[in-house]
């Protein structure tokens, strides 16, 4: 995920290898920025947490949100996973 944060990331080649939809990349892409802002302003956070609010699933991987609807296929959060902690 780190590497779809990047200036000049091509989302798509991106999505594709790690087996998910363009669309989700982006969005995720959208909130890990808006996420990464709000906590700048308000805090530093390291480590690792993860928690369920709603129908979301939020997981923190260092400055990396992922979220994802309860109901995601489990093998392709985990694809999801792997990237984010391997950038």
């Amino acid at each position: 995920m780190t590497e779809a944060l990047e200036p000049g990331a091509s989302v798509s080649a991106i999505a594709r290898r790690i087996g998910i939809h363009p669309s989700q990349l982006f969005a995720w892409r959208r909130d890990a920025r808006a996420e990464r802002h709000y906590r700048e302003r308000h805090s530093s956070c390291g480590g690792e947490m993860a928690s369920v609010s709603g129908a979301v699933i939020e997981i923190a991987i260092g400055e990396v949100i992922v979220r994802a609807g309860v109901d995601v296929d489990e093998a392709q959060l985990q694809r999801v996973i792997r990237a984010v902690r391997s950038a």
